[in-house]
């Protein structure tokens, strides 16, 4: 009995211990975040920057567990037509949801999206988190910018201050 009791307390404390973790870097990524790089590497092709080597780009993480995700190509202009509107939703990414952390893993339950591809999916990336820079990384995944192709998507984000 006493080893049960003993085990018992091990886990309470081993599993609150991974609670505080997440919490923290939860806090942690708290903030807006500015893109530097967007990168994808092609399943056995090449790596590519859907939107250039300048995209522009915007995370926002609250502290009641809110993120929005907002991507966009460096050199949009006004639509004059249906082929720029057009144009205009194939150079942006968007979307929103509820975020949790557990260890390196992020995870947003997508409640709005750009173009519904993403709305009510669960969204697993992996984080870095280095002082005032974020790395973010899918799992290889079918991609939403090259169909029929999977990739693995890594964006490098920084702190705005």
């Amino acid at each position: 009995m006493l080893r049960l009791i003993a085990f018992a307390l091990a886990a309470y404390c081993y599993l609150q211990s991974g609670f505080a973790r997440a919490d923290e870097a939860a806090k942690q990524l708290v903030g807006s975040w500015r893109l530097t790089s967007w990168v994808i590497k092609v399943v056995g092709g090449e790596t590519t920057e859907p939107f250039g080597p300048n995209p522009k780009g915007r995370a926002v993480f609250t502290s009641d567990g809110f993120s929005a995700f907002m991507i966009a190509g460096p050199d949009r202009k006004p639509a004059t037509n249906d082929s720029d509107s057009a144009a205009l939703l194939k150079s942006l990414m968007v979307y929103t949801g509820k975020f949790t952390v557990d260890g390196d893993r992020l995870t947003t339950n997508v409640d709005l999206s750009w173009n519904e591809i993403l709305t009510g999916s669960a969204q697993i990336r992996f984080f870095k988190l280095e002082g005032d820079k974020l790395s973010i990384r899918t799992a290889e995944q079918v991609s939403a910018v090259y169909p029929g192709k999977k990739v693995i998507g890594t964006l490098t984000w920084e702190r705005e201050r």
